[in-house]
């Protein structure tokens, strides 16, 4: 499957093979608009008899990951790309040049806190006009970055949890993935949604995953194997070893020759870019961090506090 490649002296040749730039824009671009007309075009075939619910879901979701878009392009990360899931929402993904928690965080905050005062605005307009669109659109605004909100992993909630306490790819991490398990697990039981299941099983295939780089990077460190460092300031013989670890550890690559490069080591480059850490840089003070989790604690109640007092009553005059 794999063949060696030979130097002009007859030896397997062990240089490190140049990154292949992974994400074309014009392609991202274009996945992210078939996506949206496809995450459009399943609810439109459900829930053809509500268009207008569907547009208003659509845009609350734009909206919400729009700002996680924008802040990540800000901060200069690469590979930004958006992608919609039906019935799951949608994600926005990239690869920061240097790793700042204050970054993190505001990038992480850029979603769901636009939406929440977005919510807060509509409703508040609701209550003076008393137009059942201004309610509909603060319920699903408010709603849904509330739930975002939930310290539960991979929700921005849980994410932002982990980074204010700097141990990602941790043991905090893969504690948080269990308790998102078993909670959405209650909550699917409780509430007979069993849909919930499906994020369930996708979150226990996330542990996995993490599990499996977090052992790796554990090996690799007791070898004095370096992490801390990009790609392409490896040197060959640096890359060799990690490559040797890798084949040893991850099933994924049981096929590839330990000891020769193969001619696509695409799948070996991209794998290896997920366990390098970089240093932690722009670290927040206890200070800020209080701010971020009073702000967050505030965000999660608006909920209870417009629409137990408000929203039964109003929606009755509707």
């Amino acid at each position: 499957m794999h063949q060696e490649t030979l130097t002009n002296e007859g030896k397997i040749d062990q240089q490190k093979p140049i990154q292949p730039e992974l994400i074309k824009k014009k392609r991202t671009l274009l996945k992210t608009i078939i996506s949206l007309a496809l995450y459009i075009g399943v609810y439109y075939y459900f829930f053809h008899d509500n268009v207008k619910w569907i547009l208003l879901l659509t845009g609350v979701i734009l909206l919400h990951e729009a700002g996680h878009f924008i802040a990540m392009k800000y901060f200069g990360y690469k590979d930004v790309r958006m992608f919609f899931v039906p019935f799951l929402g949608a994600f926005v993904s990239g690869e920061p040049k240097k790793v700042s928690q204050r970054q993190r965080i505001v990038t992480l905050l850029a979603g769901p806190l636009p939406g929440m005062l977005a919510g807060i605005a509509f409703y508040l307009l609701f209550l003076k006009t008393g137009k059942f669109i201004d309610y509909q659109l603060a319920f699903m605004l408010i709603m849904l970055n509330a739930f975002n909100l939930l310290p539960v992993t991979p929700l921005d909630g849980g994410q932002l949890l982990e980074n204010l306490v700097l141990k990602l790819g941790g043991r905090i991490q893969k504690a948080f993935l269990l308790l998102s398990a078993v909670l959405l697990f209650y909550l699917a039981v409780v509430t007979q949604n069993y849909f919930i299941l499906l994020i369930v099983w996708l979150i226990v295939i996330r542990y996995r995953r993490i599990d499996e780089i977090y052992n790796l990077r554990h090996l690799l460190l007791k070898d004095k194997l370096p992490l801390q460092k990009a790609y392409d300031e490896l040197s060959d013989h640096e890359y060799m070893e990690i490559r040797k670890k890798m084949i040893a550890h991850i099933r994924l690559f049981k096929d590839y020759e330990p000891d020769s490069i193969s001619n696509d080591e695409n799948d070996i480059i991209i794998y290896m870019n997920k366990l390098f850490v970089a240093p932690v840089i722009d670290k927040l003070s206890h200070k800020e961090k209080l701010f971020i989790i009073v702000l967050w604690v505030i965000l999660m109640i608006v909920p209870f506090v417009i629409y137990s007092k408000h929203a039964v009553a109003q929606m009755s005059l509707v």
